[in-house]
C-alpha cells in the first residue's frame, strides 16, 4: 500500500490491480518499487515455530527487491495484526546464497548465519537503511529478519510485517507473503 504524495505511472498501474485504503484524503495503492511480480500473493502462506513465552523467534525469509530506478529508504519496520509479539529488532543482511529462514531464538542459527555468501556480520538496522535499485538477476538480496519477542503464552501470531518506506516524496508499505503463528504449548508446530 502507499500514501501518495506523487505517484509514478508504474505505481498508478499497480494500484489499479491491488485493492487498497484511503487515509487522511489521501490515496492508498499497491504501488510501490519494493512490490515486485508476486506482490499478489502477499499474505497468502503462514509458517509455524514453536516458542515459550519470553522466549524469541528469527523471521527471515523475506527480501527486499527494490525494482525501481531510484533508491528507496526505509523508514520503519511494523507488524501486520500481531498478538502475543513484540519487534526487538528488524535488520538487513546481504546475502548471495539463501535467505536466514525462521526458527527459535536469536540470533538467528549460527549455520543460516555464517554459511556462504550470508554477511550476518555486517548486517544493519532496517530503520534508515537505503536499498539501492536490482536489476532482476541481482546477485545479493537484501535479506530482511526480524527478532521477535513472545510476550503471550497462547494465540501468539501475526498476519504478516509491514516495511514502510519513501522514495522521494512519495510513502509506500510493502508487506511480506507469510503470516507466523506460535506453538506455545508444544515443541512442534
Amino acid at each position: 500500500m502507499s500514501v501518495r504524495r506523487s505517484l509514478p505511472a508504474l505505481a498508478l498501474l499497480t494500484a489499479a490491480l491491488v485493492t487498497g485504503c484511503s487515509s487522511a484524503d489521501q490515496q492508498a495503492s499497491g504501488g510501490g518499487p519494493l512490490n515486485g511480480p508476486d506482490y499478489a500473493d502477499a499474505g497468502s502462506g503462514e509458517e509455524c515455530i514453536p516458542a515459550k513465552k519470553g522466549g524469541s523467534v528469527a523471521f527471515g525469509g523475506d527480501e527486499l527487491h527494490n525494482y525501481g530506478s531510484k533508491a528507496v529508504t526505509i523508514d520503519r519496520v511494523t507488524l501486520s495484526k500481531a498478538s502475543g509479539l513484540r519487534l526487538v529488532e528488524a535488520v538487513i543482511v546481504s546475502n548471495s546464497t539463501a535467505l536466514i529462514g525462521y526458527g527459535s531464538g536469536w540470533p538467528p542459527d549460527p549455520e543460516a548465519r555464517s554459511g556462504p555468501g550470508v554477511d550476518w556480520a555486517h548486517r544493519r538496522k532496517a530503520a534508515g537503511a537505503t536499498l539501492a535499485p536490482q536489476p532482476d538477476n541481482a546477485k545479493v538480496a537484501n535479506n530482511l529478519v526480524l527478532h521477535l519477542q513472545v510476550t503471550a503464552a497462547s494465540g501468539v501470531h501475526m498476519a504478516g510485517v509491514l516495511v514502510h518506506y519513501h522514495v522521494g516524496g512519495s510513502d509506500y508499505v510493502w508487506h511480506n507473503v507469510l503470516g507466523l503463528t506460535v506453538e506455545t504449548k508444544k515443541k512442534s508446530c
